[in-house]
């Protein structure tokens, strides 16, 4: 059985969380992969999402829907190399202001909305 440690050491009534099964730990390591920045975990900078790329593009706009069409798919690619043990079925990217992106990841255990503040 999988068990994963959460990336942010939240913690409940019995200590630090941890997930059990391929599901939740699924989740965990994605959530953790969201959190990281491609090029800020030592020793393995090619690790990480590649989100900086695009935080001084347009979103939020009505000719932001290219931006969030690359990012599905820099994300995918991306997730494939990283974390290949991940079983993507969607990328879906949503601007939701002019600075938040909402990121819904769907695969086969349910799915996982992430909201992201890109920062300028």
């Amino acid at each position: 059985m999988l068990n994963e440690i959460d990336a942010l050491l939240r913690v409940d009534a019995g200590g630090v969380t941890v997930k059990e099964g391929a599901a939740d730990t699924s989740f965990m390591r994605l959530e953790e992969w969201l959190r990281t920045p491609l090029g800020s975990v030592y020793g393995l900078p090619s690790w990480g999402n590649p989100m900086q790329r695009y935080k001084h593009e347009p979103i939020g706009t009505e000719s932001s829907h290219m931006v969030e069409v690359a990012i599905e798919n820099d994300l995918v690619m991306k997730l494939r190399q990283d974390l290949p043990s991940i079983q993507l079925q969607q990328v879906r990217c949503e601007a939701i202001s002019e600075d938040t992106l909402n990121i819904r990841f769907v695969m086969p255990a349910g799915e996982m909305n992430f909201q992201m503040q890109m920062t300028k």
